[in-house]
């Protein structure tokens, strides 16, 4: 084995300032009272989303590693836990490449009682809590504007036909038919 293939590909420094980033976030949940939560990382059920793959365990009975925290956050809301974030681990199967890994750190929270509108000046706030130059001004636009805009289609009225049509012309691979 060659010295280098045993070091890890990120450096000190990057290392340093992925710490420093998540302390931001942390500090930046801590100072709005939304408590940091720990969910299980393997799971009985696949993912929720139809469109994600989970890897599977071997183990009887089959436990699958989470694509999301969602279900289990849900379950603390339902609860009553009030606001929670969770930052950690999440698995997806047949996402790698260039901006994909397998593994990653997903962050995902629920404040109950906050309306969209509400949730977007949270991401605003975040945004500008955790960049040195955070933009003067965040554009905000419904996923179904952004899909007129980029696909030239409405999504709540067009048929499969006419997305399939769109999606061939533009050269991305469906992910699921």
């Amino acid at each position: 084995m060659k010295e280098s293939e045993w070091r890890p590909s990120a450096s000190r420094e990057v290392l340093v300032e992925r710490a420093r980033l998540l302390a931001k976030i942390r500090a930046f949940f801590a100072q709005r009272d939304t408590l940091e939560v720990d969910t299980p990382v393997l799971s009985q059920a696949a993912a929720s989303e139809p469109g994600l793959q989970s890897f599977s365990l071997t183990q009887q009975p089959t436990r699958r590693l989470i694509t999301s925290p969602e279900y289990a956050m849900k379950r603390l809301l339902a609860s009553g836990s009030g606001p929670i974030y969770r930052l950690g681990p999440a698995f997806r199967a047949d996402e790698a490449g260039r901006w994909h890994n397998p593994e990653f750190c997903m962050l995902e929270w629920y404040r109950p009682g906050a309306d969209y509108h509400g949730l977007m000046d949270e991401v605003e706030a975040l945004v500008n809590a955790i960049i040195s130059n955070p933009p003067k001004r965040i554009d905000r636009q419904s996923v179904a504007e952004i899909f007129r805009q980029v696909v030239e289609l409405d999504p709540h009225t067009a048929s499969i036909t006419a997305l399939k049509s769109a999606v061939a012309k533009r050269g991305w691979a469906p992910t699921s038919t």
